[in-house]
């Protein structure tokens, strides 16, 4: 009996699953759930924790578990994930040490204007000390990001 194997694509997943996206890193002293209030507050948005789309990197035998806010705005069929980028001593995306907080935002809504208006509010925000567009060219660890 011959065994058939499946080999995943990775490239492709990553290409497919990014399509569309624009992410923000954002630095930030905050908790995950206050910052996000305020992001609330102030943009009139509605980040919630989603337990479901929890990132789980384990390394040298230890798991860590980066949580993810979530908010769809369904007029715009748009969605926003909100990373956050620590965990302990570990990292959901290592070159980014500097950011404590990614920002995805996925759905074709949003053009670059768009996106640009938003970091400008957000800069407008009490806990976030900097706020910028990131250029995926430069991250190496984009899979982790997919959930």
């Amino acid at each position: 009996m011959s065994v058939l194997k499946l080999k995943l694509d990775q490239e492709q997943l990553v290409e497919d699953f990014f399509e569309d996206t624009w992410l923000a890193g954002i630095i930030s002293q905050a908790k995950d759930y206050q910052l996000c209030w305020q992001i609330n507050k102030h943009l009139g948005y509605d980040f919630r924790v989603n337990n479901s789309l929890e990132i789980n990197l384990t390394k040298q035998r230890r798991a860590f578990y980066f949580t993810v806010f979530e908010y769809e705005e369904l007029t715009k069929s748009a969605a926003h994930y909100l990373y956050n980028n620590h965990c302990k001593a570990e990292f959901l995306l290592p070159e980014l040490k500097h950011v404590d907080y990614i920002w995805l935002i996925k759905g074709n809504y949003y053009q670059d204007a768009d996106v640009k208006n938003l970091i400008e509010q957000c800069r407008k925000v009490e806990l976030i000390q900097l706020v910028s567009l990131l250029d995926m060219k430069d991250i190496r660890n984009k899979i982790n990001l997919i959930f």
